[in-house]
């Protein structure tokens, strides 16, 4: 079997890590053989030139769709590919049309990461109901529901949860980094995100959040509350916290490259997020035994197990979220409860192996 991921996006999102994941894992399953086509000037195509994996480029000028669909009908058909696997919506736009001058026997399938609304469209209809998709490989149930009233039939749909290298995150060891960087005395507790600075993440919840644990504080020890990411929201958010006179008590570290090292550090890993597929920074939690408070955004209810595995409340409810966070650090016999079977839950269900095998079982199938 030989199968060409396609993607047509120039950053590098969580769709495209996952694919690069999965790529990784089946690398040495001797009976597929896996190709990557991106965009040339793409941080995937360097990744990937780094790590001297097959891939092909094309170009994204004012020509990229016609460029994207001829890339894919001579791959195809020089390779011999079976497997089309497209992991954004503009790149099966292309993927659609190339179908038409490949073999019969060819598949497509579609990733789907996201949870985002899709509109009830006659486009849109025809567009993911197409004959040429096999099946839509949806990273959790919250994602399958967008496409209620899109397919008609849902027999096409299947959720392959993501995962971690648990053993990567369970062995990590608080190093008290952000203590240090920040001053913070050693009693200090952080509560923090690891996160893009997005309308879908909703920040200006966390930090109404964060504002209102201030003000029931009463765990005498100082609370500090840590985003870290980048995005097109930073200064608006930035505004928001002084105007909420939080700017002692925020710290937006902008991008870091070492989040495993960082995140062992937090008390609460803090989600308000109004849209999610699943994110991995959940699992990525769980991994390093730090509690989780969240909203019931997408995909999150189906491993936040209210009460066991974590703590969950409705979208925008800063209330409730700062109650749960409090609850946490107030209350050691229920935080270690819930440490330990989050991480139980992700060490069975979502280690790379668990995915490793689901995707192989899945190609095979098909």
């Amino acid at each position: 079997m030989k199968i060409l991921n396609i993607t047509s996006i120039t950053e590098l999102r969580g769709g495209d890590m996952q694919m690069y994941t999965v790529f990784k894992l089946l690398k040495d399953k001797s009976d597929l053989n896996q190709y990557i086509l991106c965009p040339e000037n793409s941080i995937l195509a360097g990744i990937c030139k780094k790590d001297n994996v097959p891939f092909f480029t094309y170009k994204k000028n004012t020509l990229k769709l016609i460029n994207l669909v001829v890339a894919i009908i001579k791959i195809c058909r020089k390779e011999s590919i079976t497997v089309v696997h497209i992991h954004d919506s503009t790149a099966l736009n292309a993927g659609l049309i190339a179908m038409k001058f490949l073999e019969k026997s060819t598949s497509l399938i579609l990733s789907r990461k996201r949870n985002n609304k899709i509109k009830n469209k006659f486009l849109n209809r025809y567009k993911y109901s197409h004959p040429s998709i096999k099946k839509i490989v949806c990273v959790s149930k919250a994602v399958e529901a967008i496409f209620e009233n899109i397919l008609p039939n849902k027999s096409n749909l299947l959720t392959i949860y993501d995962a971690i290298d648990v053993a990567k995150f369970a062995n990590k060891q608080n190093r008290n980094l952000l203590h240090q960087e920040f001053n913070f005395t050693p009693e200090t507790s952080i509560i923090g995100n690891i996160v893009g600075l997005t309308n879908q993440k909703d920040i200006f919840t966390f930090i109404d959040t964060a504002k209102k644990i201030k003000e029931k504080n009463n765990t005498n020890h100082p609370i500090k509350f840590v985003i870290i990411g980048d995005g097109s929201l930073k200064e608006e958010l930035i505004t928001y916290t002084e105007i909420n006179k939080l700017e002692k008590d925020i710290y937006f570290t902008g991008f870091r490259n070492n989040v495993a090292d960082l995140l062992p550090e937090f008390n609460v890993f803090l989600i308000t997020s109004i849209t999610e597929g699943l994110p991995l920074t959940v699992y990525e939690a769980f991994a390093c035994k730090v509690p989780v408070v969240a909203t019931k955004a997408g995909g999150i209810p189906e491993v936040i197990l209210n009460g066991k595995t974590g703590f969950l409340a409705e979208l925008k409810d800063s209330e409730i979220l700062s109650d749960s966070v409090l609850e946490l650090l107030t209350n050691s016999v229920l935080e270690k409860n819930i440490k330990n079977n989050a991480f139980d839950l992700v060490n069975k269900n979502h280690d790379l192996k668990v995915m490793e095998n689901n995707y192989y079982s899945f190609y095979k199938s098909l």
